[in-house]
């Protein structure tokens, strides 16, 4: 509490200081309020508020105002002065407030107080929050002001320069690279390609650009402008143009063409701290389809600038470019379509085959002769870089392999009649080598279908199908192993002799069966009429066999080797396949019938192809009846311990070497055979 005398002049003082103690001159210059209360409580001003303290000359950062304390106060009165300025770095009020005693000498302290009451005294104090008030209870109230931080704004139009990171201009579109045809009519008829005419370019089916960023960018306000310039095919020659006025609000602004459009939203002070630089976002749509309808083009290439130049007071950089990179707009998207026909048959001098069974199958190689006609509007303003036709047969999946192909890229030499005009149509195409490919695949089937499609950059378009073509293709090696047979080949297949004793197959697959003969076909031993087909006539390859009256019992023969050397006692045969029941219910009903020979034995037993056979079939094994095959009854090898498909075999106290010869007898139509295994023991 200051000391002052009644009808003497009394100066309120305050001083701003630095953090390092060195006076400071704040933002706003400081006023000041005095007064005092009556004895009814009325406040009776002495010095308005908002009057302003002046700078005291010489002392940097010092303010002063003096006042004469009026003769009619008396002791009891105390009087207030209010000294208001801003200077902290969020723009806060700084209220010092100084009490004056009209009688008693000052104390020259200061005392901090909030609502909450007494927080100690100070000379110098930090003003950095709101609501705080300073009562000086003598002397001069020091005011440290904290300095405002560095500026943080946000970035420019186009750059990562500023607080919000990357603000680089996108143009909007959707984008994808197409082959750019040639005008029919020449450069500009009816559009411009500057120079890409016949390359894989840039292209889209949007009629508009939209450039904007991510967020807001700094620079706005004052005399800041953008600027946007639409380029012809050529790169430099201007289609249209367009400065905005000052960015200074929230607006709309459109060239007089209409064309160009600059949206400036979100405006607003960029850093509170230092208010004048302001920020927004902008955004330009670019209605290019109808600017170059306008000149007459249907699309065609172009490319955009923009450029934001930042208000020079506030700012003074700049200014910012953005270059769209060129882009082809096709204003003609029209699905190339087939209105031709679309043809399939065998190369007859590039067949490869494969015969089982007395059937002739297409195998790995194949090839056949494919032609499509009508092929329209495959390139308009655009065209697709690859696949521009497409074709496969999904009947006989990977083994026709689909095929992508361009008149311009692969398969280029097999169309006919295309160009790169953009008006072209009736294209032909013809291939006569697609082939087979690959291995371990068949198919039977008579609604084999290629189908051919043509398609353009943004749309799969019409097809055409061939009309059915029935073949059989078998692709598989040969799977059949001295112990295992798969049905895949007929490598170690042998006529009922047995090939003379000797254990190579001897069989002729090229020869059509007869009545008794089993035959091998897709994966399986069955009876030739009930295969997957039984007239093979009607199929490609042509001249197959009719089996269709091939049925009953039939066999089918073959040796299997063992080279180990060992005497064998017995042997167990895994089958897998389609059965009645199992393959050892099977064999003991006699619908399936297996009959073997060894090739040698050691222990005085029977051997030879000519040999009585073991049986597998009907009865047990009977140690007390086993002949060793003099009698029927003699001939059953197969134990009681056979289960499912797993089949144990004895040779009755004979020892076997060398292997076995096997005859397979399907007397029962319902089986197939997949595969036998034999494990000698």
């Amino acid at each position: 509490m200051a000391k002052g005398i009644i009808g003497e002049p009394f100066t309120f003082t305050v001083l701003f200081l630095d953090a390092n103690g060195d006076p400071v001159t704040p933002t706003t210059s400081i006023s000041i309020e005095v007064f005092y209360f009556d004895n009814l409580g009325a406040k009776q001003t002495l010095v308005a508020a908002g009057t302003a303290m002046a700078a005291v000359a010489g002392d940097a950062g010092r303010y002063a105002h003096t006042i004469t304390i009026p003769g009619a106060l008396t002791p009891a009165d105390q009087i207030y002065g209010i000294m208001t300025g801003v200077g902290t770095p969020t723009g806060q009020d700084i209220v010092v407030e100084q009490q004056v005693d009209p009688f008693e000498p000052g104390s020259g302290a200061i005392e901090i107080q909030d609502e909450g009451g007494s927080l100690g005294t100070f000379t110098v104090v930090n003003f950095v929050g709101a609501d705080v008030e300073v009562l000086d209870v003598g002397g001069v109230a020091t005011v440290y002001i904290p300095p405002l931080p560095p500026p943080s704004y946000t970035s420019h139009w186009n750059t990562s320069d500023g607080n919000n990171g990357n603000q680089a201009v996108t143009d909007g579109l959707s984008r994808s690279t197409a082959h750019i045809s040639i005008p029919h009519g020449g450069e500009g008829n009816p559009f411009k390609t500057g120079g890409w005419a016949g390359t894989n370019q840039s292209a889209t089916l949007a009629t508009a650009a939209l450039l904007s960023t991510a967020g807001d960018t700094t620079g706005y306000g004052g005399d800041a402008t953008a600027e946007v310039t639409v380029y012809d095919a050529d790169g430099v020659t201007p289609l249209d143009s367009y400065t905005t006025p000052a960015l200074i609000g929230d607006a709309t602004h459109t060239s007089p063409s209409g064309f160009l459009v600059v949206t400036i939203s979100n405006y607003g002070v960029d850093d509170p701290n230092y208010p004048a630089r302001q920020k927004a976002r902008m955004s330009i749509t670019v209605f290019a389809n109808n600017l170059l309808a306008g000149l007459g083009l249907q699309g065609g290439r172009y490319h955009i600038e923009a450029t934001m130049t930042p208000d020079s007071a506030t700012d003074g950089s700049g200014p910012y470019p953005y270059t769209q990179a060129d882009v082809f707009l096709d204003t003609n998207p029209t699905t190339p379509s087939i209105s031709g026909a679309f043809t399939l048959e065998e190369t007859p001098a590039a067949v490869l085959t494969r015969y089982l069974s007395g059937v002739l199958y297409y195998n790995t190689g194949s090839q056949f002769t494919i032609g499509i006609t009508g092929i329209d509007q495959l390139n308009r303003n655009t065209s697709r870089t690859t696949g521009n036709l497409t074709v496969s047969s999904s009947s006989v999946g990977g083994t026709l392999p689909s095929l992508s192909l361009s008149p311009f890229g692969t398969g280029a030499a097999d169309f006919t009649g295309w160009n790169n005009d953009e008006n072209t149509d009736a294209v032909s195409f013809s291939k006569d080598d697609w082939a087979f490919v690959g291995s371990g695949y068949r198919y039977l089937g008579v609604s084999v279908i290629a189908t051919g499609q043509a398609n353009d950059t943004w749309a799969n378009g019409g097809t055409a199908a061939s009309a059915a073509f029935p073949l059989v293709v078998d692709t598989y090696g040969t799977s059949s192993t001295n112990t295992a047979e798969y049905f895949n080949d007929e490598a170690r297949r042998q006529d009922p002799t047995y090939n003379g004793g000797a254990t190579a197959g001897n069989w002729n697959s090229t020869a059509a069966l007869v009545g008794g003969e089993a035959i091998v076909c897709a994966g399986s031993l069955s009876a030739p009429n009930q295969a997957p087909v039984a007239d093979w006539s009607v199929y490609n390859p042509l001249g197959g066999p009719d089996y269709t009256a091939l049925g009953g019992t039939v066999s089918y023969y073959r040796t299997f080797v063992d080279t180990s050397g060992l005497n064998r006692s017995g042997m167990t045969l895994n089958f897998s396949g389609s059965f009645l029941g199992t393959a050892t219910t099977d064999l003991a009903a006699e619908d399936l019938r297996i009959y073997i020979r060894r090739l040698a034995s050691a222990g005085g037993g029977a051997a030879g192809p000519l040999t009585n056979p073991l049986r597998v079939h009907g009865g047990l094994y009977n140690f007390a009846t086993f002949d060793d095959g003099a009698t029927v009854g003699g001939s059953y090898v197969r134990e009681g311990t056979s289960s499912g498909n797993t089949v144990n075999l004895t040779f009755g106290g004979f020892t076997c070497e060398d292997g076995i010869y096997m005859e397979i007898e399907i007397a029962n139509p319902g089986i197939l055979l997949d595969s036998l295994v034999v494990s000698f023991t």
